[in-house]
């Protein structure tokens, strides 16, 4: 038996090495608070980043106004959104990419739990946040188990696995020893020409493609429709997005917490370059929960959604269309 045991641990030996490596340099970020803009070379949780963001400055901050909704809204910036709120309000980001109705339903639980003041939310949705209300999967849009109540176990056990996939492996071993970004890597690490630009306390980003419009904006969309990122539009959905039972509870459980908090609200449903308006019994819907002067709809064929200059590409829109909305219901 001993010498089974030994030959079994001499055998998981180089993979026990390999976990220890993997959890030593934590390459997604995830334990403790860090400082997740300074390399930017993995791609990380969102979610987690806003997550910890939040729980590291609340006591100090104390935030009270937030912008909530998946990386489309980043198009609204803190900065921009302030002067429209009372001269108290604190406002902080709580994004995620790839985030769904859940999640943001979640997140605006978890701050009511931490008895912090939601006095003014901006919400901001399109046809995908309806119609997903699953909890996310994979380690890039996982929520952090203090904001979804989920195991832990999972939760870790998730990143866990990505990190130990061969292709990562060998990309982040790579990258990590001789600093060169070769074309198998791909998008396991990235490569950027320009950075980022982020404020590291409330979590606004400024994409990096900002900076690329503006040193050739006709490079950069001659190149995108060369490429087929701007396709054809037709305004025909790919999916339907009917109302769900799950989607109305979660709209409830929102709806009940502004009234407790007494917030100040808008929901945006964005302006999306496919051109699909969002069904009219899903508009009918959020008039009723929330009244039809909070709910703004940009979506569908409109003065936002004719240019493309006003996309970065087919999936986010630029913080100057965010400011002209901000205009508009304010």
């Amino acid at each position: 038996m001993k010498y089974f045991l030994k030959k079994l641990f001499l055998f998981l030996l180089p993979f026990l090495c390999i976990v220890i490596g993997v959890l030593m340099a934590d390459p997604f970020k995830i334990f403790g608070f860090q400082e997740y803009y300074a390399t930017g070379h993995i791609g990380l949780n969102r979610g987690m980043i806003t997550t910890k963001s939040y729980n590291h400055y609340k006591d100090s901050l104390h935030f009270n106004s937030y912008i909530f909704g998946s990386s489309r809204s980043q198009a609204f910036k803190c900065k921009d959104w302030k002067p429209y709120l009372n001269a108290n309000a604190v406002p902080f980001h709580f994004d995620a990419s790839g985030e769904n109705l859940r999640g943001i339903a979640q997140k605006i639980a978890y701050i009511d739990e931490q008895k912090d003041s939601l006095t003014n939310v901006l919400l901001v949705i399109d046809r995908y946040t309806l119609s997903d209300t699953q909890p996310k999967k994979g380690h890039m849009f996982i929520g952090m188990p203090c904001v979804t109540k989920a195991s832990e176990t999972e939760y870790y056990g998730t990143f866990l696995k990505a990190a130990l996939t061969p292709d990562f492996l060998v990309a982040y071993a790579d990258y990590s020893l001789f600093g060169v970004h070769r074309p198998y890597m791909e998008h396991l690490v990235q490569a950027y020409t320009y950075r980022h630009t982020v404020n590291h306390i409330n979590c606004d980003i400024w994409y990096n493609a900002d900076k690329e419009i503006a040193a050739d904006s006709l490079e950069y969309y001659t190149q995108k429709i060369n490429d087929g990122t701007f396709y054809q539009r037709t305004g025909n959905p790919d999916f339907e997005c009917p109302v769900t039972q799950t989607e109305i509870a979660l709209l409830e459980a929102i709806k009940v917490t502004f009234t407790k908090h007494k917030t100040h609200y808008k929901i945006v449903i964005s302006p999306t370059y496919d051109q699909i308006p969002l069904e009219e019994n899903q508009v009918a819907l959020l008039h009723k929960l929330f009244g039809k002067e909070n709910v703004l709809n940009f979506s569908g064929v409109n003065y936002l959604t004719k240019a493309i200059t006003n996309y970065y590409e087919s999936s986010h829109y630029r913080p100057t269309v965010a400011k002209e909305i901000l205009d508009s219901i304010y």
